[in-house]
């Protein structure tokens, strides 16, 4: 019988393989004949007896790393845990214990095949989230070498399919405004509103945070911390200056709703939704809706960047991908051109 892979080595010394019926080649990344053989050999093996891959690779295995055959998918879980923090590792921790994931934890990582991971993405409680956190955890165990070659090829995973998002409008936030009783939150929707911050950063705001001389407002990003970013600086405008007027001269601004977790902060902004009339809104709206208006009144895209912390102008699109975009007139461009130069006069 002919064997599916041939060998041959390049001008520059080093092996390759090659399939026969495919022509497709291979490095083999090794300039030593003997070396070269043997990868032949097996690969040959691999092809003509299908049914000893397993019994081979665990041969291998054992004289390279023992703990390879018996490391789970359980155990890279935890290793990632130990690289996230705050909100992130909750996230984490939610998914490592939901119901989709249950069936890979026992499972060794060198038994595992791509309809392991398929029935965890097909399961009827996994979603768009699942899809993400399983692909983080595949590239680990990748990037660690713990797995060998992919379980699934990036075109293999389904596409994530994200729940259409909108920024709240100006009525929407009107109406959930009229709707708060309680001065600190309805201070607190206002500021979420003007800043467009994420809903723990304006949360834990100090009066320590807002620099009057200057008239800056910094704060680091709980979502960066530790990453040595670059603090947050925003120029507080009018409204935002009539806002600190009314909150606290010293420490926290908002001193209860910080002490609350984020789930509870968002229950109470969907109550809130709910008697406003207002549907499918979060109080990560706020900051879709601040992108969205941002790029209607033609701030420049990197100024809004800026101002939102967002390094990438692909995530900044997203969020401002459904404002309308409308084309002033070009007399518009010309009066304000002309507003620019200064007259000329004769002394």
């Amino acid at each position: 019988m002919q064997e599916r892979y041939r060998l041959y080595r390049r001008g520059n010394g080093i092996y390759y393989l090659e399939e026969v019926a495919t022509r497709k080649q291979e490095s083999l990344k090794t300039k030593h004949r003997s070396e070269a053989m043997g990868l032949l050999s097996a690969r040959n093996q691999a092809s003509a007896h299908p049914t000893l891959n397993l019994a081979l690779a665990r041969t291998y295995l054992l004289g390279r790393s023992p703990e390879l055959l018996t490391r789970t998918w359980k155990d890279v879980i935890a290793d990632v845990e130990k690289s996230y923090h705050g909100s992130t590792l909750e996230r984490w921790q939610r998914f490592a214990k939901s119901a989709p994931v249950n069936s890979l934890l026992k499972l060794p990582l060198v038994e595992t095949e791509a309809s392991h991971l398929l029935a965890v993405l097909r399961h009827p409680g996994a979603g768009s989230s699942t899809n993400v956190w399983l692909r983080r955890l595949h590239n680990y165990a990748m990037d660690l070498s713990w797995l060998l070659a992919p379980v699934l090829v990036r075109k293999a995973w389904p596409p994530v399919r994200y729940k259409a998002r909108r920024g709240i409008t100006a009525k929407e936030h009107a109406r959930i405004i009229a709707q708060e009783q309680n001065v600190e939150r309805r201070l607190y929707y206002e500021m979420l509103w003007e800043t467009g911050g994420a809903q723990s950063d304006i949360a834990a705001l100090r009066r320590e945070n807002v620099d009057e001389q200057e008239g800056l407002l910094s704060f680091h990003r709980m979502k960066l911390d530790g990453k040595g970013s670059e603090p947050a600086q925003l120029r507080i405008g009018t409204r935002i200056a009539a806002l600190l007027q009314d909150l606290p001269k010293e420490g926290l601004l908002f001193p209860r709703i910080a002490n609350d977790l984020n789930k509870h902060r968002s229950t109470e902004f969907r109550r809130r939704c709910r008697l406003a009339g207002v549907a499918g809104k979060t109080l990560h709206c706020y900051r879709y809706g601040w992108a969205e208006r941002a790029c209607e009144a033609g701030m420049p895209e990197r100024e809004a960047m800026a101002h939102l912390g967002h390094k990438s102008a692909a995530i900044h699109r997203a969020y401002a991908k459904r404002a309308k975009h409308v084309t002033m007139p070009l007399e518009f461009y010309e009066e304000q051109r002309q507003k620019k130069i200064v007259a000329f006069q004769a002394a």
